[in-house]
């Protein structure tokens, strides 16, 4: 028997006089041996056979104990080998698997709020699937088991419940975009084709002053929901404003009296540096309005017009959801915000 073997084998102890399962006491005392470094990352754990026999639990309670550390991480197991460590576990802290499509700065506003709203008791590890799919799969895949929480962003013009249905319920919350076909799954969404419709009438007074209004959509590098280009068009439809799409702003020759919605910062960015080598007046001879708040763009150019959701508040619902463990959908709020640019 190996030396630190027996170190552990004396301090696991069974209390048999409190509210505790087995298992869970051992859960417990194992991650406080491999804190102490008693037990060292890398280092092969004892066998089923021989630990059964030095602490006098049952084999079912050990390899429950085991499962367990292995769900969470700090163990792994090796065919033929056995179990080893895998890494020092976070003490009475629970794990979050946060799946972002990439990383701008409203998902920054949103990662710190559902990080800070959360608290010490969880540690949030953060993914991005940049819209392809097949990563978007593997990561969710390759983590089952492995968090407590799983807060998913399914950035999808198409319906991804086959990956994301895995997650049991009771540990899986959808985020930004619902997936419809799974009712059943908690949510912090968006309506986005109502929404951005509600956002233009309350803009209206102003939308109006414009010649034509434009809508840039560069799919490879921003997710689009289908729900806001079709609330775009019933929008201009229902108010007989001259619409329309374009995919790069480097191809089109900007005028007087046109506005745009812009969902990029790099487009945002050229828009105002085109309108500045034009000296036009943002707001006066050309229109702004920028998709998601961020912090930048209340003092960019003056003030950048926004059509955002509160990504603060879907934080801290994400949060209140794990907290008080709420299987329900949550429409968050949205709000168009005037300022220079329109």
């Amino acid at each position: 028997m190996r030396k630190n073997h027996q170190v552990l084998f004396e301090s696991l102890k069974i209390d048999p006089y409190i509210h505790i399962p087995k298992y869970e006491q051992l859960v417990n005392q194992f991650g406080e041996l491999i804190r102490q470094n008693i037990i060292q990352k890398g280092e092969l754990l004892p066998s089923i056979n021989s630990a059964c026999k030095e602490i006098a639990v049952s084999r079912d309670t050990l390899i429950a104990a085991y499962k367990e550390l292995q769900r969470k991480g700090v163990i792994e197991s090796r065919h033929g080998k056995g179990f080893f460590v895998k890494r020092v576990p976070y003490l009475n802290k629970k794990k979050v698997f946060l799946l972002f499509d990439v990383m701008n700065g409203y998902k920054e506003t949103l990662y710190r709020s559902i990080v800070a709203s959360l608290g010490a008791r969880y540690v949030t590890d953060i993914y991005f699937h940049y819209y392809n799919k097949n990563l978007f799969k593997k990561l969710v895949s390759e983590s089952y088991d492995d968090y407590d929480y799983y807060i998913i962003m399914p950035h999808f013009n198409e319906d991804t419940a086959d990956i994301v249905k895995k997650i049991p319920l009771s540990k899986l919350i959808i985020i930004d975009k619902d997936i419809p076909s799974m009712p059943n799954a908690a949510a912090v969404f968006q309506e986005f084709e109502s929404d951005i419709q509600t956002a233009m009438h309350q803009g209206y007074s102003l939308i109006k002053k414009y010649n034509f209004m434009y809508m840039l959509i560069d799919h490879e590098f921003q997710f689009i929901p289908d729900g806001i280009v079709q609330g775009f068009k019933q929008f201009c439809k229902k108010y007989q404003i001259p619409g329309g799409f374009i995919e790069n702003i480097e191809n089109h020759n900007i005028a007087k009296g046109e506005s745009f919605i812009v969902f990029t910062d790099r487009d945002l960015a050229d828009i105002i540096k085109i309108a500045h080598e034009k000296k036009y007046t943002l707001g006066k001879d050309i229109g702004i309005i920028s998709y998601d708040e961020t912090p930048l763009k209340e003092v960019l150019a003056g003030g950048i017009t926004v059509m955002s959701t509160d990504f603060m508040m879907m934080g801290r619902t994400v949060a209140r959801l794990i907290e008080k463990r709420m299987n329900t959908k949550i429409q968050n709020p949205f709000r168009l915000i005037v300022r220079k640019s329109l």
